[in-house]
């Protein structure tokens, strides 16, 4: 159980770095305006129209870091689990779901980004499995 517990943790906080780290780069890519804080709800029109200026590249690395992120989160859980690799790397996945959805509904996002996102979290999951059971102990080489 603390093993399971353990790779969740590690899981989410790999997860977490890895899209940090990815949404530095959108974020040099179309840095904020000077005094733009995007978690006040007074800037709200400011942010939206900010991101209406956004170069699909910035998009791009932006929709990647949350599926690079997941990916990479759940496959450190997987690895760590050993035995319980399907559910902790299905749980992170789905945590990372679930914070796609909100920042879906947070802000506006282009149409392809959702529904990319929601085509390529299962394939995440599908993908980090198969390489966690061809790495498994007693896996065919």
């Amino acid at each position: 159980m603390v093993r399971k517990i353990g790779a969740v943790v590690v899981g989410i906080l790999t997860l977490g770095a890895v899209v940090m780290t990815l949404q530095q780069v959108a974020a040099q890519l179309h840095p904020l305006p000077e005094g733009l804080d995007p978690m006040d709800r007074s800037n709200a029109e400011a942010f939206a129209a900010h991101l209406e200026t956004m170069p699909p590249a910035a998009w791009v690395v932006a929709f990647l870091s949350e599926i690079v992120g997941a990916f990479c989160g759940a496959l450190v859980a997987g690895w760590i689990a050993r035995d319980a690799r399907r559910v902790v790397s299905g749980v992170i996945v789905g945590l990372a779901l679930v914070g796609s959805i909100a920042n879906w509904n947070s802000f506006a996002h282009p149409t392809w980004f959702i529904a990319g996102q929601i085509v390529l979290y299962p394939t995440v999951l599908f993908l980090a499995l198969l390489l966690l059971e061809k790495r498994a102990p007693g896996a065919a080489a």
